[in-house]
Formats: structure tokens, sequence, C-alpha cells
């Protein structure tokens, strides 16, 4: 009996809702196994939020999942509170392992003509379907690969893979040791009829609280939100990141607390960066370089070695000799706008290539006559996302880098106008222990 206790325990503990222990037990549950005997009502009654109770009978195997009723014509009503959230179905049985994954050049496939809110919230899906895109695959440290398969598959099995259309996945795929691995299975067994967007919308929010690791004070306000909320909370429908910012300098809690207080008291919550094309264009990052540094007058003031930076550039992207010649005779200015470095325009990372010469040869080509702009690491976003997959960083590594001050995350990615700097390619030695040494060098080094 002893060790039945302690398993109840401990699953109670890593669901983090130990605070429920004692009320659990009047139930009479003396090990997890007779959770199976509690149904939702029951938890329901001894005041258990909605998110905990969903969460405990599922990791028990008990079902509290029911089947949807017949989708109305019209817009359906939105839930005030855990009480009137609806119900959701059961998630969809997997199909055959060997089914052939579409690609955009494929056909669409079609699935049942949604009507109301659920096709207004379809067609904002679709427009901002390269951000979410993005998000899930920063949130989940996939790998190159992994990103080019995700930016190939047509757009609703893309959101059925991503935990957006339909139950049964999760955005952040939490604890999940191969992401690549998931992510072929989920668009392989990926079926779209009868699914709707944010259907499993409590479970987004679950993703939400573990991706940023919030407080439970912050996840029990969430937990209080209705679906319309918690939806823009989350950034689905504000244009915000999934991933609020940085985590373990609280930068992350502090984020979705001031969400928070601009849903409940329904202030619009506007993004302030651009993403990389042009002063128009908005962003989903709410924090990360809130001004951009200009260029010195001379371009190898702030580029020392930036010869150093067109060969990573160079084998990073699998360049040929004949584009990479061009770009080693071109101009400091030239080369640095081309390879990502200097303005908006380009990225370092050629995601989704299949000739990165002729990418190359075309930037080139559109640099204007003097030089172009002068924004230094103007997409310092983007730049330590592309630093992160060409080193395949892990969970841990992806973490403290991304939270680390402007000047010490370029340190640690090796453009330091100062020194030499580390390559950006890591290569011989584990390249997640690396990083977090780099990462601890970097807060022990004087400020440039």
């Amino acid at each position: 009996m002893e060790s039945s206790e302690e398993e109840l325990q401990a699953l109670l503990s890593r669901l983090r809702l130990e605070r429920f222990a004692e009320e659990v037990k009047t139930l009479g549950v003396e090990s997890r196994a007779d959770l199976a005997y509690v149904e939702d009502a029951d938890l329901e009654k001894l005041g258990l939020p909605l998110v905990p109770r969903r969460k405990l009978l599922e990791a028990a195997g008990g079902q509290w999942r029911k089947a949807p009723a017949p989708a109305a014509a019209t817009a359906p009503s939105l839930p005030s509170s855990p009480a009137t959230a609806p119900a959701l179905p059961p998630a969809p049985a997997a199909e055959p392992e060997d089914v052939n994954v579409p690609t955009r050049d494929e056909e669409e496939p079609e699935g049942e003509e949604l009507t109301g809110l659920a096709k207004e919230e379809m067609e904002q899906l679709l427009r901002d379907l390269r951000n979410i895109r993005e998000d899930f695959a920063t949130v989940n440290c996939l790998d190159l690969s992994s990103r080019s398969r995700l930016g190939n598959l047509p757009a609703r099995v893309a959101l059925r893979t991503m935990g957006l259309l339909g139950t049964g996945n999760s955005f952040f795929m939490e604890g999940i040791k191969k992401p690549a691995a998931a992510l072929r299975a989920r668009s392989e067994n990926a079926k779209i009829k009868g699914m709707e967007p944010y259907q499993d919308w409590v479970k987004l929010l679950e993703g939400f609280v573990a991706a940023n690791k919030l407080s439970d004070r912050t996840k029990e306000a969430l937990e209080r939100l209705s679906r319309h909320q918690a939806l823009k909370v989350m950034g689905f429908t504000s244009e915000l990141r999934f991933l609020a910012g940085p985590v373990y300098r609280g930068e992350a809690e502090l984020e979705v607390r001031t969400r928070l207080w601009a849903v409940q008291s329904d202030v619009p919550m506007v993004p302030v960066l651009p993403r990389g094309k042009g002063d128009e264009a908005k962003s989903r990052s709410p924090r990360r370089a809130t001004r951009v540094i200009a260029a010195p007058s001379s371009v190898l003031d702030e580029f020392p070695h930036w010869k150093k930076h067109v060969e990573a550039f160079i084998e990073a992207n699998n360049v040929d000799d004949r584009a990479a010649e061009l770009l080693r005779d071109a101009t400091p200015m030239a080369a640095l706008h081309t390879i990502g470095l200097l303005g908006v325009d380009n990225t370092f990372l050629l995601r989704g290539v299949r000739q990165p010469g002729a990418v190359v040869a075309n930037r080139l080509r559109k640099v204007p006559p003097g030089g172009g702009a002068r924004e230094a690491f103007a997409q310092l976003n983007k730049l330590m996302e592309d630093f992160i997959t060409v080193n395949r960083l892990g969970a841990e590594a992806c973490e403290r880098f991304r939270g680390l001050p402007r000047e010490q995350a370029l340190r640690v990615m090796g453009f330091s106008s100062q020194e030499e700097g580390e390559p950006f390619i890591i290569k011989e030695v584990s390249a997640d222990a690396e990083v977090l040494r780099r990462v601890a060098a970097s807060s022990d080094a004087p400020a440039e």
C-alpha cells in the first residue's frame, strides 16, 4: 500500500497537482489505479479547475473526452469559464505508417466546408501559416531537415501536424526526445476531414505553460481564461509569439502577465518588431532587440573578420564553388548584406533552397550600388535560430542561448568585433557542451 500511495503522490507531483492530494484522497483514491474509477464530475465537485481535472484523468487513463455534437451552422459560443468549456472529441486513430506524405506541389486535401467562427479562424491560420511554422520549429528545436519537411507540407496538413486542427497533437512536443521522428509520424498520419481550428485549445494552453515555464500563479490565471482570450494570449490570434521570451531570466513570465492584463482589460496587443520584410512588416516577437543598431561609418570596424563569416555562410549553406568565388570577391558591404548580417532583406541560413548558388548570385545582384542597408545584426532572432539549427542544439542549450543579451549572444556565435571569436559552425566536439561553455564564458567576459 505504501508503494501505491507513493506512486499516486509522484503522479500528482509530476503534474504539479500535489496541492490537490488531500481532496483526491477524500474520494477513496489510495493508488494511481484507483483514479480509473473517478469521473470528471467527481473532481469538479471537489473544486478542481478544468485543466487539472483533465490532466489527472488523462494521465491515469480515464475517459474525459466525449464525442462532439454536430457542428452548428453559426459560430459556436465561446466558454467564459472552465465550467462551460466544450468537451473535446477523441484523438483520431492512426493511419498505416506507409502512407505517403503530400507536398506543397500536390493537391491540397479537401476538408469539410467550415462555417462561422471556424471559417474565420481557418482563414486567419492560413494567412499566418509562415509565422506559425516558424514558431513551431523554434519551440521544438527542429533541425534543418525537419523544418524543410514542415515547410513543404500542404497548409492544412501542416496545421494538423502542429496540433492546430482537430485533437490529439500538441503544439509544444514536451518530453519528446526525437522531434523529427514525431513530426514525420504526425504528418504521415494526418487526417483533415472534420477537423476544426483550435479544437484542443486546452492542450495548446498546457503546452504554452510548459514551453514558457510559467509559475503556478500565472498558470492558474490562464486556466480561468475563455477560449477566445486564451488564443490571444498564446499568440495565435494576436500575432504574438508562442515562445513569449527568454525563460531563465524571467522575461517570459513578465511578458505573459502583460498579455493577461491586456486581454482582461480589452487592450489591443500590438506586435512591435519587424520580421525581416522592412519597416512596415509586423512581428510576433515582443522583446528581442527593440532597437536597430546601425553599422559604423566603416563596416570593417564592426566586422573586422568578415571574411571568416563569409566562409561560415558558404559552408553552412553548401554554396557551390562559382557562387562562393563571387561572394569572396564582393565588397565587404555587399558580402555582409548578402549573407544577412547587414539589413533585413536576407537571412544567414538558406532554408528549403535547392540551388544555394543561384540564390547567392541573385542576392548579390540586388545589392544597391551604395552597399545596401547598414543595420548590423538587425535580424538577431533569426540569426540565433540559424545558429541553433546549423549546430543541432538540444533543449537545454537552446534555452540558455536564447536567453542571452544581445552582445553575449553575438559573442557565443563568434561575431565579436574585438577578437576573432569562436567559429559559427561547431565541429569535433559536442555542440551542446560547447555552447554551454561559451554561454558561461560570455557572462564572465567584459562588455564590448
